[in-house]
């Protein structure tokens, strides 16, 4: 486990599992890492208080739009709100992703700063690992999404 340099900003690569789980998005529908393999799964913690995550997810759904037909999929995983906040949220940013309801997902992934990025491989495993947002490390981030999504097509 190491921080990356590259010139478009530092993010941290791993190489661990993934952690499994079983969440509810706000349609109602489950959502099961198990059932995403094969996809390249980007998870973003977020909250509807947070600044700089109103930042991050208009470059997220950006991201999703681009690459969801090459194997991509998006994920965003509230923190801290009432589910009755999510759906008019929701519709002002135009989110194009499931967004998944708070069920303990960003403390089982140890998330303490927002917003907070995982980036998971085809195989299940835990690639990469971005916190806080910052132009520069989405960038970055986005590099290493594409690089699983080339060498994994």
């Amino acid at each position: 486990m190491g921080e990356a340099q590259s010139n478009q900003g530092p993010i941290t690569l791993l190489d661990e599992p993934a952690i499994e789980f079983d969440a509810v998005d706000l349609d109602g529908r489950d959502v099961r890492l198990s059932d995403l393999r094969g996809k390249v799964v980007l998870i973003n913690f977020w909250g509807v208080w947070c600044v700089s995550c109103r930042e991050e997810i208009p470059e997220l759904i950006t991201l999703d739009r681009e690459f969801r037909d090459r194997g991509l999929m998006v994920l965003g995983a509230d923190w801290g709100d009432e589910p009755s906040a999510l759906p008019p949220f929701v519709e002002e940013f135009g989110i194009s992703y499931p967004v998944l309801l708070d069920d303990g997902l960003a403390e089982r992934y140890g998330v303490i700063v927002f917003p907070t990025s995982v980036v998971i491989d085809r195989s299940g495993r835990l690639r990469a690992r971005v916190e806080g947002f910052l132009p520069e490390r989405f960038e970055a981030m986005q590099l290493e999404v594409e690089r699983l999504l080339d060498k994994s097509e």
